[in-house]
C-alpha cells in the first residue's frame, strides 16, 4: 500500500522527478525566485514572535525543528534510500548545517532584533562578495573587470544604506555585526549548495542535503540552548501583523512550510540549476519580497537616501553576476542531479 503525502516539498520532487530541468528552459529561474520571494517571508514573520516576547534562538530553533520535520517526514515515507547520502559527504552536511543553516538563521533573526528587516538583509546580502573571493582565491576564477567594478559598487550602497536613515550612529553596532555575521553564513550557503563539493559521485542531493541540513542546525542550536549558551523564551499569546492579531502558531507554520522548507529546498535546486554566482543575483529579489512584506506586516520603510543605497548596492551585485557569467557560464552552469 503507498501513501501520499502532499505539501510544496513532495510537489516540488514530484515535478522534479517527470522533469529534466537541464533541458527546460527557465527552470532554474523559476526556482530562484520562488525560493527568494519564500525566504523574504521569514524576517517580517520572525520580527512579529520576537516582538511579541521570543528570544531569536527560540525563533531559529521553531523554524529550523518544524521545517526540517515537514522534510523529513515524506524524505522517510518517499525517499528513504537519501539518507546513505549524508554518510557519503558527512563534511558537506555538516558544514552546510552549522554554517549555511544555523548560524545565517540564528545571526539574522538577531540582526532583525536591533534593526529594520530591509536593512539587516541588505548588510546580510553583501557577503554575496564572499562568494566571488572564493571562487577567486580558492577555485581560480579571476573575477573580470566587471566583477570588481560590482564589487566596489556594491560596498559603496552598503555604506549609503548603513548611514542613510541618519547618522553613522542610528545603525545599531549588534545589530550590524550580527547582519554581517549573517553574510559570511549566507556565502557558504551558496558556495556549499553547489556541485564542486560532489564530485566523484558524492553528490548530495537538494532535498537530502537540505534536510540535513536543518536537522544538524535544529539540533546545533537546541543543545545550545539547553546548555544554557543561547537564551530560549517563548510565548503563547497572539501576535498583531498588519493590525491584525494571529495566532503565534500561524506565525510558526507560515515559518516552517513556506520560509523555510519550500524557501530552502527550492533554493538548492536553483544553485545546482544556475551556479553560486547567477543563483546569488536572483536571490536579491529576497530583497524587494522582504521590504514589500515588511511593510505590509510591520509597517518598516526604508527613507530615501536608504532605497538609493539598496538601488545602488543591488546594482553592484548584478554587475558581480554579470562579470561572472561574461568570464565562464560553462563553469557556473551546475549539473542536476536527478530527484
Amino acid at each position: 500500500m503507498s501513501v501520499n503525502i502532499f505539501t510544496p516539498v513532495t510537489l516540488i520532487g514530484g515535478i522534479l522527478k517527470f522533469v529534466d530541468a537541464r533541458t527546460l528552459p527557465g527552470f532554474g529561474l523559476v526556482m530562484g525566485v520562488t525560493s527568494a520571494v519564500s525566504f523574504g517571508t521569514s524576517g517580517p514573520l520572525a520580527k512579529g514572535l520576537i516582538d511579541s516576547g521570543w528570544s531569536s534562538a527560540a525563533v531559529t530553533a521553531v523554524r529550523l525543528g518544524a521545517g526540517s520535520l515537514l522534510l523529513l517526514i515524506p524524505l522517510i515515507l518517499l525517499r528513504r534510500n537519501l539518507f546513505a547520502q549524508w554518510a557519503r559527504s558527512p563534511m558537506l552536511v555538516i558544514a552546510y548545517g552549522i554554517l549555511g543553516v544555523a548560524v545565517v538563521q540564528l545571526s539574522f533573526f538577531n540582526a532583525v532584533r536591533y534593526l529594520d528587516v530591509p536593512v539587516a538583509l541588505l548588510i546580510e546580502y553583501s557577503g554575496l562578495i564572499l562568494v566571488v573571493a572564493y571562487d577567486w582565491l580558492i577555485r581560480g576564477r579571476t573575477p573580470t573587470t566587471l566583477t570588481g567594478i560590482g564589487c566596489v559598487i556594491a560596498l559603496a550602497g552598503l555604506v549609503m544604506v548603513i548611514v542613510g536613515g541618519g547618522d553613522i550612529g542610528d545603525i545599531d553596532p549588534v545589530g550590524f555585526v550580527w547582519a554581517v555575521i549573517a553574510g559570511v553564513g549566507l556565502a557558504a550557503y551558496f558556495i556549499l549548495a553547489t556541485e564542486d563539493f560532489g564530485k566523484s559521485g558524492q553528490s548530495v542531493e537538494p532535498l537530502a542535503l537540505t534536510t540535513g541540513g536543518l536537522l544538524l542546525g535544529t539540533a546545533v542550536i537546541g543543545i545550545a540552548g539547553a546548555l544554557g549558551l543561547l537564551p530560549m523564551a517563548a510565548g503563547t499569546g497572539s501576535t498583531v501583523l498588519a493590525d491584525t492579531s494571529v495566532p503565534w502558531w500561524v506565525i510558526a507554520l507560515a515559518i516552517a512550510g513556506i520560509s523555510t522548507s519550500l524557501a530552502y529546498v527550492t533554493g538548492v535546486h536553483a544553485v545546482r540549476l544556475l551556479g553560486a554566482t547567477p543563483a546569488s543575483f536572483v536571490a536579491l529579489i529576497e530583497v524587494l519580497s522582504s521590504a514589500v512584506v515588511s511593510w505590509w506586516l510591520l509597517g518598516q520603510t526604508m527613507t530615501i537616501a536608504q532605497l538609493a543605497g539598496a538601488a545602488v548596492l543591488l546594482s553592484g551585485l548584478v554587475a558581480v553576476n554579470m562579470g561572472g557569467r561574461l568570464k565562464s557560464d560553462s563553469q557556473l552552469a551546475a549539473r542536476v542531479p536527478v530527484e
